[in-house]
């Protein structure tokens, strides 16, 4: 891929020892039976701050065996919160699952975002509501799953407030779809290719406490507002200032790159560099790109 720049060995145990273990085994599986029992009384709760409420769309079980549920927040009129991407003048959403039960797994599934201009700088982010589909894998698809989350998320008008919420509830198998969720689904990122792009060239140059990378991405056009979003995923870069025009065939992008501590050299692999195109219709996404 091209870069810009100790045996275990076993003994039968003695009666009086087997015994013990399968006494204590079945007090655990009691236990677990009975936490089990516990968690499928519980209701889906919602909590409310002082312009955003948060609260679990239950969904459905999926053909795979997992379940597609929807992180659903509620703002106060012309209040937003932010996209996965924020942009430079918004506040990144942090979730936390670690508390859920019988989960081993949860997929965010981000629909199309808005574009926000405030003061100059672009956000990315959900005006008055977000429906955020979680497709979750169960530990145990036998038993029902207790979906857990601590969420701090900025939501914005003419000022920016943090908000720290928890949401909670008990996922059943179900076949009943939601049509709040479908609809988000609808808008998710597509494959690039499936809409068109051909290409994607980048070069990467210096730049004062840091480097700027341009990407040159070929797609049809796809209304007014074209944006290309562009991240290093893992990389720990931050990029900023992002800019995009279209020269006929293609959509251009420039933004800036700076490594995590002010003296380090940029880096980073052709193959590591992914973007998303906002515009009319779904959004697209792709990894990669080639040089030019």
């Amino acid at each position: 891929m091209t870069s810009l720049s100790c045996p275990v060995t076993s003994r039968a145990l003695p009666p009086s020892r087997r015994a013990r273990r399968t006494g204590l085994r079945r007090r655990l599986q009691a236990a677990a039976l009975a936490v089990t029992t516990a968690l499928a009384a519980l209701p889906l709760q919602a909590q409310s701050g002082p312009v955003v409420e948060a609260e679990i769309l239950p969904g459905w079980t999926t053909d795979r065996g997992t379940q597609m549920v929807a992180l659903h927040l509620r703002m106060s009129p012309g209040w937003h919160t932010y996209w996965r991407i924020p942009g430079e003048a918004g506040i990144a959403p942090r979730f936390d699952w670690g508390r859920s039960q019988n989960v081993a797994a949860i997929a965010p599934i981000w629909p199309h975002p808005e574009i926000f201009d405030q003061n100059g700088y672009r956000s990315y982010g959900y005006e008055d509501e977000l429906i955020l589909p979680l497709e979750i894998t169960p530990s145990d698809p036998s038993r029902p799953m207790a979906l857990m989350g601590d969420l701090s998320i900025g939501v914005c008008n003419e000022t920016c407030v943090p908000a720290d919420l928890s949401v909670t509830g008990v996922l059943r198998h179900d076949s009943q779809r939601d049509p709040r969720i479908d609809a988000a689904l609808a808008s998710a990122a597509r494959p690039a290719e499936r809409a068109g792009v051909t290409r994607a060239l980048c070069s990467l140059a210096p730049a004062e406490s840091g480097a700027r990378l341009t990407l040159r991405v070929s797609v049809p056009t796809r209304g007014a507002d074209e944006t290309v979003v562009v991240e290093l995923p893992g990389s720990g870069y931050r990029v900023t200032e992002s800019r995009t025009w279209r020269e006929g065939g293609e959509l251009v992008t420039t933004a800036y790159l700076r490594a995590p501590r002010r003296a380090e050299a940029v880096g980073l692999t052709r193959g590591s560099v992914a973007y998303t195109v906002l515009g009319d219709g779904p959004m697209l996404w792709a990894q990669g790109c080639t040089g030019g």
